[in-house]
């Protein structure tokens, strides 16, 4: 089984019910891991731009999980 499984995982083990997106969802709409490296200015071969490019997506995921979190709290703040 590869490491890259446990990126898919669910995030719902401290029963916030979110969801994570799956990374190749972020890079769909750059036409995939290599559109999205380029759109970002960095380079696929150099082990230094890969990591900044994870680093990207990883930023992307917690702001989505931040976002989430943020409108459970204005729903139950509205009850």
């Amino acid at each position: 089984m590869s490491s890259k499984s446990t990126n898919t995982k669910s995030s719902s083990d401290n029963g916030s019910g979110y969801q994570e997106k799956s990374t190749n969802s972020y890079y769909k709409p750059y036409g995939g891991w290599p559109g999205f490296m380029a759109s970002h200015g960095l380079k696929t071969y150099d082990q230094d731009d890969v990591e900044e490019g994870k680093a990207i997506i990883q930023a992307f995921k917690d702001a989505d999980r931040a976002d989430y979190e943020e409108q459970q709290a204005q729903k139950t703040q509205g009850k």
